[in-house]
């Protein structure tokens, strides 16, 4: 029953996250991806599975609010903005570089997520 309310807490934060920190189009896309995965793996009983579920999601958290506090640090000027190395340091989101590995599974959720980004 705790991995419940703890599923149900780290959803809630995550989207209260992209409700105060992502561009309205990543908002969007974020929210559906986000409900959509969670509802895919509600139903999950084996702990490994439901461990590296948490972990994940947790470190995906973790980017989206030290990525807004380095943004509010930026814009408050107590952080040097020329330390934002190309522009992406302090920024969502990254390009995939064109030579990459992917198991069919991922090359599935990316084409997944890609559909979704169009109905945004």
């Amino acid at each position: 029953m705790k991995q419940h309310l703890t599923a149900k807490g780290l959803y809630r934060s995550i989207l209260r996250a992209h409700d105060r920190h992502l561009p309205p189009k990543m908002r969007n896309l974020g929210d559906s991806y986000v409900k959509s995965e969670f509802r895919l793996h509600r139903n999950v009983t084996k702990s490994d599975q439901i461990q590296s579920f948490m972990a994940e999601w947790n470190h995906y958290l973790q980017q989206i609010l030290s990525t807004a506090r380095a943004q509010d640090s930026i814009a408050s000027g107590t952080l040097d903005a020329d330390k934002n190395k190309g522009g992406t340091l302090f920024s969502y989101g990254k390009d995939l570089p064109h030579h990459i590995d992917l198991s069919d599974e991922q090359r599935e959720q990316l084409e997944k997520l890609k559909e979704e980004a169009k109905k945004s």
